[in-house]
């Protein structure tokens, strides 16, 4: 159920007015004040899913020793990398030729 003055109101439009206007409040106050600008702005503020990312194809395959494992395709730097993701493990493994060769970032 909305309100005649609710339905009238667009909080997107309320949302550009706020950020292109000078005022003197504290953020807290403005966001305390309004649940649905809150979720804009918040909304607003996160990143997008990229392109790239909905072409994310997983894929699982058994092994006699190994049980389940899960296969992904994942790009660094626009170069692919044929990973397993193991959901359990605590630590993040690679082979050191790729981590030379493709990754090349400081690791532990």
């Amino acid at each position: 159920r909305v309100s005649d003055i609710a339905a009238k109101i667009k909080p997107e439009k309320i949302l550009e007015t706020v950020l292109r206007t000078p005022i003197q409040l504290e953020v807290g106050e403005l966001l305390g004040t309004s649940r649905e600008l809150s979720g804009i702005l918040a909304n607003a503020i996160k990143p997008k899913t990229s392109p790239n990312d909905s072409e994310i194809e997983a894929h699982s395959v058994w092994t006699k020793t190994q049980g389940l494992l899960i296969k992904i395709a994942m790009c660094c730097d626009s170069q692919t990398i044929n990973t397993i993701i193991d959901t359990s493990s605590q630590l993040n493994i690679v082979n050191k030729h790729i981590w030379k060769t493709i990754i090349n970032r400081p690791i532990d």
